[in-house]
């Protein structure tokens, strides 16, 4: 789902990257809101089955999951009952512990799914949880149609029986697919690794922040 599409405003939450040379990337917190805009294309292509992912070594902590998520055969129930699909790509990351333990966050986010899709009064789809701070500071959501998906990100927690969405919620589109934001949430946090404790970068990361810094070079001008 293109971020025009969405019912949400796009807007990247995430740390900040000073460290790795992106000035444009500071925060004051532990967090920072970010134009979604203004964000690097992804420096890959992807397919929709996590190749890229299978590739890359375990890390040795902060892995954001570990273990089965005992969560998913009751979600899957309550999609089915509503007629809902699911992307297979987000089942197949999600019933895999080892790829889950794949990707590791500089803020101890951890997998934290909900068991039932949250209604959205007014709006044609369902939120459904699947990533939380450390601190619940904030949530990462699959905005889930019946035709499309995309990722979301709100600083309040829906996921339990009964939840719906109300107008007092903020909720911001960050990622037109589960594998991008995934991806991204993945790249920004090694990036973030190897600027702050040393370890070597990637070429990925190396053309991710190339193009960052080059944005941020020509906004000056």
């Amino acid at each position: 789902m293109q971020a025009q599409k969405s019912p949400f405003r796009p807007y990247w939450w995430a740390f900040g990257l000073e460290a790795a040379g992106v000035a444009s990337r500071a925060t004051m917190g532990t967090y920072g809101q970010f134009e979604f805009e203004a964000l690097p294309p992804i420096p890959r292509q992807l397919s929709d089955n996590l190749a890229w992912l299978e590739d890359q070594p375990t890390p040795q902590a902060w892995s954001i999951g570990t273990k089965p998520v005992v969560e998913l055969p009751a979600l899957e129930a309550a999609c089915g009952q509503l007629g809902l699909k699911l992307p297979v790509v987000f089942l197949d990351f999600l019933r895999s512990p080892r790829l889950q333990s794949k990707i590791r966050s500089c803020t101890a986010c951890y997998i934290s799914v909900g068991p039932t899709p949250v209604t959205v009064p007014g709006i044609d789809g369902h939120l459904i949880r699947f990533l939380a701070d450390q601190q619940g500071c904030l949530y990462w959501y699959l905005y889930l149609t019946a035709t499309d998906h995309a990722v979301v990100c709100s600083a309040d927690f829906y996921g339990g029986p009964g939840d719906s969405y109300t107008d007092d919620g903020e909720i911001e589109f960050c990622g037109e697919s589960f594998e991008s934001f995934l991806y991204r949430f993945w790249l920004e946090n090694e990036i973030w690794f190897a600027a702050n404790d040393g370890e070597p970068m990637s070429a990925d990361a190396e053309q991710y922040i190339r193009r960052y810094q080059t944005d941020d070079a020509s906004c000056d001008h």
